[in-house]
């Protein structure tokens, strides 16, 4: 499988006087310590490999005007200016040899000349490649990702993203499993991790990516599963809430996404055929009324007719009232129902937490019943003097029954509450009737409109009700069909979150992704007892647990891990683990599925209270690697004579004193 190895880095920069700067710095495979005191350059070589790969975001810089380099690589150095400055990085992936260009200053930094050759040719080397190194098409025929993704064996994946959307995965998010920046690398694992793509788990999905998991294509559903069941819930409140409203203007409700309609007239029907029924009593109508020459009806009789209609819906006006103040009284005797629910639940989750708690409870008064305290009877329980021979139901039995009467009670809540939303249609229906009864009988009175026209007129009001009714329901009809792409979009949607829900489910941890996570976790347990943490500690060694549930990265169950002896247990425990992933890779590299790059590079831990001792235990399981394996680049500085001796056959580059610069005039 192809490495990410390091060969040689190299820095010019030019003033405006003509005065060239530069250094040249040869790396090795295995261990490579860069070996000088502060502030005289370490951190601008780790700096020039990162920036070199493009991957400067890993620095935390996002923005082209901002660089990551010291003043003296970009703007001022020795009082002159600087016009032009660029780095060479020579790179192999364990058979092919690249360097790759890229200006630090005086020329576009946006683009990287790529050659099939060593550093010391690039310059004799005529065949040559450009490639977009920051902004779009990172990831185009042209992009550098897109070089270095196939250079390094890697393959280009889509993940999904918090705002719904597929982000690639950049080279920048895989750098943190292999790379530690010395401002804010060392606080935690991954910590400069780039979140600005909005990947979802990206620290969870970056390692199962560079590991091969298999469960990576199982996380990338679990992802989507969580997405469409979010997106399903809000298409199904969305369909829920526009039916509710035509329930409510219709007095209707669904069958198998028919909507039936309640009727005086001829009961409970599909709306489609109650337009029917309208559409037929209107043609009826329409023709008595146009067939209608010589009406002969009594007048009086028409004005008695309108009073009994005016005394019936004054009828059914009280009854809906009625009807409406029962339902209130009914919706508010479930709510506070609920609220004991509610109650009751608080208490025994109170319960379960201090029957939980392993420390001895300091309480006066039982949650559950308010009692006292006092008894000590081995037939009493301490907490509520609940009779034990009783055999009383577990909080968590009592819990799971109240979650299920509180589902139950909201269940019906929501059904009343709309059924109170039909009778509020259904009174300001009647309200209108009578209003237009009343307007009606006024307007005959007023005009003494004689008999010959009161059935005439009567059969005009009839179709005209009939034709409002019609068009009403018609509107209703095609309100309601318009949802037909909603419920469509609903049965898909459902359909593919069925079949990722029994995708994930089906899922078991395979063989292969267990012996990974195994051997991280033996590999850091050795570590950490190689480094002297938790004072060798077999026990809280054996403890260190490994998995997905925080990312991949260690933990103890009754402890902070970091937290837990000496300042420096935090910067230990983050070594411990960076060399268990390339220990762990080079071990189970022949498997063929693990695509991590076989290099760490780390900037001067010792700045993080790092103490000498141990990073002389760190640096001999690191010179433990087997030959040709895997590349670590390491920068530290010791004052102390003895502890340079012992790692004097590892440095591959030296800044003798504090005026020794990296930079050096050429």
């Amino acid at each position: 499988m192809p490495r990410l190895i390091i060969n040689k880095l190299i820095y010019h920069i030019q003033t405006d006087d003509g005065k060239k700067y530069g250094a040249e710095i040869p790396f090795r495979d295995g261990l490579n310590i860069i070996f000088g005191p502060n502030s005289v350059g370490k951190t601008s070589i780790v700096t020039g490999i990162v920036y070199g790969l493009g991957a400067e975001k890993g620095l935390g810089v996002f923005k082209s005007i901002q660089n990551p380099f010291k003043p003296e690589f970009y703007k001022e150095i020795d009082n002159k200016r600087v016009a032009r400055s660029y780095l060479l990085l020579e790179i192999s992936n364990g058979e092919d040899v690249v360097t790759i260009f890229r200006y630090i200053a005086g020329g576009d930094n946006t683009i990287a000349a790529i050659k099939s050759c060593p550093a010391d040719q690039f310059y004799t080397n005529p065949e040559s490649e450009r490639l977009i190194v920051v902004g779009e098409g990172v990831f185009s025929e042209n992009g550098f990702q897109t070089f270095l993704f196939s250079f390094l064996g890697l393959r280009q994946v889509e993940l999904p993203t918090y705002d719904r959307k597929l982000s690639k995965l950049y080279f920048e998010n895989i750098l943190p499993l292999f790379f530690v920046e010395q401002r804010a690398g060392w606080s935690q694992i991954q910590a400069r991790q780039v979140l600005r793509y909005n990947i979802k788990d990206i620290k969870k999905v970056a390692f199962e990516f560079l590991f091969g998991m298999d469960r990576f294509k199982i996380h990338i559903s679990e992802i989507r599963l969580k997405e469409l069941d979010l997106e399903l819930k809000k298409i199904i409140e969305e369909l829920s809430g526009k039916e509710e409203n035509l329930f409510v203007i219709s007095d209707g409700e669904k069958s198998e996404d028919v909507l039936i309609v309640n009727t005086d007239s001829i009961g409970k029907a599909s709306i489609s055929d109650y337009i029917n029924y309208l559409d037929e009593r209107y043609k009826v109508e329409a023709n008595l009324v146009e067939s209608a020459a010589n009406p002969v009806t009594d007048f009086e009789d028409s004005k008695i007719n309108l009073r009994e209609k005016i005394k019936v819906a004054n009828y059914q006006l009280r009854k809906a009232n009625e009807r409406l103040e029962k339902i209130s009284l009914e919706i508010n005797e479930y709510e506070k129902y609920l609220e004991r629910i509610q109650l009751n639940k608080y208490k025994n989750k109170q319960l379960k937490k201090i029957k939980e708690a392993e420390t001895e409870i300091n309480i006066t008064t039982c949650p559950v019943c308010e009692a006292k305290l006092l008894s000590t009877e081995d037939d009493e329980c301490k907490l509520c003097h609940s009779d034990l021979r009783k055999k009383l139901s577990t909080p968590d039995q009592n819990l799971k029954f109240l979650e299920d009467e509180e589902a139950t009670f909201k269940k019906v809540i929501e059904k009343r509450l709309l059924d109170r939303r039909k009778v509020f249609e259904q009174r300001n229906n009647l309200k209108d009737e009578i209003s237009g009864l009343e307007k009606e009988l006024d307007h005959q009175i007023t005009t003494f409109a004689g008999s010959d026209f009161a059935i005439l007129r009567q059969r005009i009001l009839n179709a005209d009700s009939l034709y409002k009714d019609l068009e009403r329901f018609k509107r209703v009809s095609e309100r309601w069909n318009g949802l037909t792409s909603l419920r469509q979009k609903i049965k898909t949607d459902q359909a593919a979150l069925d079949k990722l829900k029994a995708e994930v489910d089906a899922y078991k941890q395979t063989a292969d992704d267990q012996k990974t996570i195994d051997t991280i976790k033996t590999f850091l347990q050795e570590n950490v007892k190689s480094l002297g943490l938790f004072k060798k500690n077999r026990e809280l060694i054996a403890a260190i647990r490994l998995d997905a549930s925080d990312n991949y990265t260690p933990y103890l169950d009754n402890y902070d891990i970091y937290n837990i002896s000496s300042s420096s247990d935090n910067i230990r425990i983050i070594l411990s683990y960076y060399l268990a992933l390339l220990q762990t890779s080079i071990e189970l590299k022949t498997k063929g599925k693990i695509i991590f790059p076989d290099i760490l590079v780390l900037d001067e831990p010792k700045q993080q209270n790092l103490d000498n001792d141990s990073l002389i235990d760190c640096i001999k399981v690191m010179a433990d690697l087997p030959v040709n394996s895997g590349q670590i680049i390491l920068t530290t500085y010791s004052e102390l004579p003895e502890d340079k001796l012992k790692l004097s056959e590892y440095i591959v580059y030296e800044m003798h004193s504090k005026t020794d610069y990296l930079l050096k005039p050429i």
